[in-house]
């Protein structure tokens, strides 16, 4: 066996200096960001140019050069696109759920931002094919969740523990946010408004701000070093005007709210009420007809930035263009999320506030016999609606800022963007965000704290066998009761059927102990009142009642004003139920701890 040289001096500082310092996780840290951003920089460059070249291929121009087809064939690209979309749904179901900033946020708080590759993969080609075939929907939820997915694949080639990976899946969003948008800014304010939840001392923000320059250089090196959208010239009076600014920041929010309720609309109706869950039935209708208005509207096609550009440069001023083109962007927009296609909202949320600035400019000047120009209230319009349709303003300002080249009116723009913010959350009560996370059981409010238990309601897990007698029930039948009750309780309800109290051995016990003529006792005499909840409850303010009043089970009533017993929930079941979710849930992050509250 060939015998160990010895190390030399040289060699012994290098690895004490080095290896067993700081600085080689700083050096380490340095290294995997700007891979991270070289690698979500160049894939973000190859998802946009597949994008452009599908958009290029089904245009007009070119089918009509190529096949010498009339116009009309516009209507079957989306329907095609749209059964390959349905097809991917239903064989990989558990995959296509993984979808948008959402899920990234999920995996984050989750699984400390594990994301298995086929799931990168998938909602790689999927958001190509649906973009691609025409959904007016954006690129930055799939970007988002490539450039996470890529982050964590680095992280488990290299081998690093959970809280690095977590860092770099982070980071890996806000790379591929500047990336595909050319806005390096934008992308970390992304990364730190929606991705981090605004923590701005999380660990990730450092290889936030590393991998987003990187992967933005890579994309001007590749793609260009040119703005998305090209600005004229074009005059503004900010202090003449700031009402109108004002008006229209509040009308974005407005408008923001409306798209939020059309989409709730329809989705009560194809789900809830229709009941479709056919992922052909939901998808396909909702392709037809948008092929259908695509005959004479083309400009809706795919992520719209032709149309942008051609209002904030006048080639489209037409009133009645505008309008119906803003009415379909909101409705086909609300229509495709709904019937599960891929992609985002920001690309749409850009084309839907310039039509709404422009025509609210046109208005305001025919109405009042101002002279807003259009122009203006076109690129402030942007920023207006896309911070209320995503609730992230900073990101908003930068991101129109950045695409535009233009700094002239980001006053106006800081102003509408905060506005519009304010508005959608006033009335929601929060972000899109944090309130799609609470429904799903996290509370970001307490540092991505999940209440699991949230998430079922109490008609779900109560028990509907249960012991009931009438208050007038004799103590030796009570006994009886009791001895052969599955809980040791006994519901005691009046003549209407309506609860009254409960009773249990301990009752028993105390009335024993305190009453001389217990045989003349009814159930009535020693039934406790008790705390109720509804049948629609969350198993999780249930609980907080039992441990409140130390309960082992808490009776379930039908309504507030008519006390009708429906069942009864026990502490054992509710923490059986936990046990099961935590399975399902695999995950030990920021469990709220039921143990340790009893």
């Amino acid at each position: 066996m060939e015998e160990r040289k010895p190390r030399t001096a040289f060699q012994r500082l290098v690895s004490d200096v080095y290896f067993k310092t700081e600085i080689s996780h700083y050096i380490s840290h340095i290294v995997i960001s700007i891979i991270l951003g070289l690698a979500a920089g160049v894939c973000a460059v190859f998802f946009h140019y597949l994008l452009a070249s599908m958009v290029n291929f089904f245009s007009p121009e070119n089918f009509y050069r190529i096949f010498n087809l009339h116009s009309y064939y516009i209507i079957f690209v989306p329907v095609a696109g749209g059964i390959i979309i349905a097809t991917m749904t239903r064989y990989f179901p558990g995959i296509s759920k993984e979808r948008g900033v959402l899920s990234v946020i999920r995996s984050l708080i989750l699984n400390n931002g594990y994301i298995p590759i086929k799931i990168t993969l998938f909602h790689f080609l999927a958001p190509v094919i649906a973009i691609g075939t025409g959904a007016p929907l954006g690129p930055e939820g799939p970007a988002a969740k490539l450039g996470s997915g890529i982050g964590s694949f680095m992280s488990q080639v290299f081998r690093l523990n959970k809280r690095e990976m977590k860092m770099y899946t982070a980071a890996g969003a806000g790379a591929a946010i500047a990336a595909i948008f050319n806005a390096p800014i934008a992308g970390v304010f992304f990364g730190i408004e929606v991705v981090l939840m605004n923590d701005l001392k999380n660990q990730a923000l450092s290889a936030l701000i590393l991998s987003s320059v990187v992967a933005d250089v890579i994309s001007r090196a590749l793609l260009g070093n040119v703005h998305l959208f090209t600005v004229p010239h074009y005059q503004m009076a900010i202090f003449n005007e700031s009402p109108a600014f004002l008006f229209l920041g509040i009308l974005c929010g407005v408008v923001s709210l409306m798209y939020f309720g059309f989409k709730k609309y329809t989705h009560t109706l194809l789900i809830e009420k229709l009941k479709i869950r056919n992922e052909y039935l939901l998808l396909i209708p909702v392709a037809f007809v948008f092929g259908i208005i695509l005959i004479w509207y083309y400009q809706l096609f795919g992520l719209g930035y032709d149309m942008v550009n051609d209002v904030i440069n006048l080639r489209i001023t037409s009133v009645n263009t505008i309008a119906v083109l803003l009415v379909m962007k909101i409705v086909f927009l609300a229509l495709f999320i709904n019937a599960r296609s891929y992609g985002g909202t920001f690309a749409p949320s850009l084309g839907i506030g310039v039509l709404l600035g422009h025509l609210f400019a046109v208005v305001v000047n025919y109405a009042f016999n101002m002279n807003l120009n259009p122009i203006t209230y076109s690129l402030v319009g942007m920023g207006g609606m896309l911070a209320g349709m995503n609730s992230i303003p900073l990101t908003s300002i930068m991101l129109v800022f950045e695409i535009t080249g233009d700094y002239k009116f980001i006053l106006p723009l800081m102003v509408v963007s905060i506005l519009s913010y304010l508005v959608t959350i006033y009335y929601n009560k929060g972000t899109i965000y944090t309130n799609e996370l609470l429904e799903a059981g996290i509370d970001v409010s307490t540092r991505g704290e999940i209440d699991i238990l949230g998430r079922i309601n109490v008609r779900e897990l109560m028990n509907k066998n249960f012991e009931k007698v009438n208050y007038r029930m004799p103590f030796k039948k009570l006994l009886d009761v009791l001895l052969n009750s599955s809980y040791g309780d006994a519901v005691v309800v009046n003549d209407n059927d309506e609860l009254m109290g409960i009773v249990s051995f301990r009752d028993v016990r105390e009335a024993i102990m305190s009453h001389e003529l217990v045989d003349l006792l009814i159930a009535g005499d020693i039934a406790s009142p008790v705390p109720t909840v509804l049948e629609t409850e969350k198993v999780s303010d249930a609980m907080q009642k039992i441990e409140k009043y130390d309960l082992e089970v808490i009776p379930v009533i039908r309504a507030v004003d008519h006390r009708m017993i429906a069942g009864l929930l026990s502490y054992q079941d509710i923490i059986q139920a936990y046990n099961k979710q935590l399975e399902e849930w695999e995950t030990d992050q920021f469990i709220v701890d039921y143990y340790g509250k009893r």
